[in-house]
């Protein structure tokens, strides 16, 4: 593929500011999407764009326009506006599915439409202090439609990206990872000191195996946080569970979470149905599955974390202020 020929400019909505940017603050970088209706020539132009294009969000302040973060092109598809929602959810710009609908309606559409969506990933929001005016070469871009592409061959497409990337820069690790959040900053802060033991215990107490799948192959095994470490009482055996990698992955993004059942004598998975749409099949078989607990009760989830992570990381997206564990 061709490396980026163009930059993306999309004018955001003051929800779709407010939303993007309280998740980010809280819950780090996401997926995001932008959607239209009916619009030919954001078809046209989203058909057109290689994988990795900076799509820059911009709002208006005073006279001005600001671009006030971003993200990064994956892709361009048609979906259902179900789809939509259990992909994206408060990511598409909405505070839930009823809010979402009836955006689409403003927009002539109704529950049943197709949308166009441009999906995003990476997404990066800049502090107040860190936002970059537009020039006013774009103004007649700017009224005539809120998205159009500028070429990088251009003087104010080099432009844009060069400032852009220079603030994004600050919102990274050195190893070009994504912010990941109040949440994460602030566990990561009083449990650094504690991973590896912690990490070794949780594992022996799970005997090196996978609580949901059974696997023992240890290189691909992972030690997940139930909640977060915020302080000394989390960094027990109890809030931790071994999981092959992909499946922690699911369940720290919120698409797997734990439920006991039976008066508390069976811990099963309870994996989100908006697993079929993203993923397909094949991760639903674990939904309901019985988790394989350690021999001493003592170190198996507690009950109180686990409802933690049920109210506050699972289906995460499909509300604001949710969190990855």
């Amino acid at each position: 593929m061709d490396k980026p020929k163009s930059i993306m400019m999309w004018r955001a909505s003051e929800k779709l500011a407010h939303i993007l940017t309280e998740e980010y603050l809280l819950g780090g970088s996401n997926n995001a999407s932008l959607w239209s209706l009916g619009d030919n020539e954001f078809d046209k132009e989203c058909s057109n764009l290689d994988p990795g294009t900076l799509v820059l969000l911009f709002r208006q302040e005073d006279s001005f326009y600001y671009v006030i973060g971003g993200a990064y092109f994956l892709r361009w598809k048609s979906l259902s506006v179900r789809d939509a929602w259990d992909l994206y959810g408060v990511h598409n710009g909405a505070y839930n599915f009823d809010d979402f609908v009836n955006d689409i309606k403003q927009r002539g559409g109704n529950e049943d439409s197709s949308l166009s969506m441009a999906q995003l990933a990476h997404t990066f929001i800049f502090d107040t202090g860190d936002v970059i005016k537009l020039p006013h070469e774009l103004d007649q871009y700017i009224s005539e439609r809120h998205q159009f592409t500028l070429p990088l061959s251009e003087p104010c497409g080099r432009y844009l990206k060069s400032r852009v990337l220079e603030r994004r820069d600050n919102y990274i690790s050195n190893d070009g990872a994504d912010w990941h959040g109040m949440y994460y900053a602030a566990s990561h802060r009083n449990s650094k000191t504690y991973v590896a033991e912690f990490q070794a215990r949780v594992l022996n107490a799970y005997d090196f195996r996978c609580a949901i799948s059974g696997v023992r192959a240890l290189p691909v095994l992972a030690v997940a946080h139930i909640q977060p470490f915020y302080d000394s009482k989390f960094q027990k055996s109890a809030n931790g569970v071994v999981l092959r990698q992909d499946l922690y992955q699911l369940f720290k993004t919120g698409y797997i979470t734990f439920i006991y059942t039976d008066g508390g004598q069976k811990l099963v998975a309870k994996v989100s149905s908006t697993v079929r749409t993203a993923y397909g099949e094949d991760y639903m078989a674990y939904d309901g599955k019985e988790l394989i607990l350690p021999a001493d009760r003592s170190a198996w989830p507690d009950p109180r974390y686990v409802l933690w992570h049920n109210k506050n990381c699972f289906e995460n997206w499909l509300k604001v202020g949710g969190v990855h564990s």
